[in-house]
């Protein structure tokens, strides 16, 4: 799993599973710089109702 993929399936689809969050959550200290600026912009998008938290 990878926070890209995680990231654009959650913009696609409007939707991230708690699974992917866990990943999320799991691997942040692992994270680069950019993948610190993706995980920021998926929590502004959940935070703003974008981004809904379920199943695909």
């Amino acid at each position: 799993m990878s926070l890209v993929q995680i990231y654009l399936d959650a913009v696609t689809h409007q939707v991230i599973t708690n699974e992917e969050l866990a990943y999320v959550a799991g691997n942040q200290e692992r994270f680069d710089r950019t993948e610190m600026k993706l995980t920021a912009r998926l929590e502004q998008l959940i935070g703003a109702g974008n981004i809904s938290v379920g199943t695909r």
